[in-house]
């Protein structure tokens, strides 16, 4: 069998296949600034805050292997499933 017909089949016996599973916010973000910035960050301009939303997107797509995180994510999971 084929990856995607195991993928629909396994598909089929969730209840919502298209669940998020993780997610990063603009508020995730607000937080990581406020930390690093402080009272500063009360000086930003909307410009300055979607500057640093498009910085992160980009980082993401640069530096985020997602195949290595499924791979950790995996190792983890068949450990904790064969306890």
């Amino acid at each position: 069998m084929a990856p995607d017909e195991i993928v629909t089949t396994l598909s089929r016996k969730l209840p919502d296949p298209t669940e998020v599973v993780y997610v990063v916010t603009m508020r995730d973000l607000l937080t990581a600034i406020a930390r690093r910035l402080r009272e500063e960050s009360l000086q930003l301009t909307v410009d300055d805050l979607l500057l640093a939303r498009d910085e992160l997107r980009a980082t993401f797509g640069h530096y985020l292997d997602e195949r290595e995180l499924f791979d950790l994510a995996l190792d983890q999971w068949e450990v904790v499933r064969h306890l």
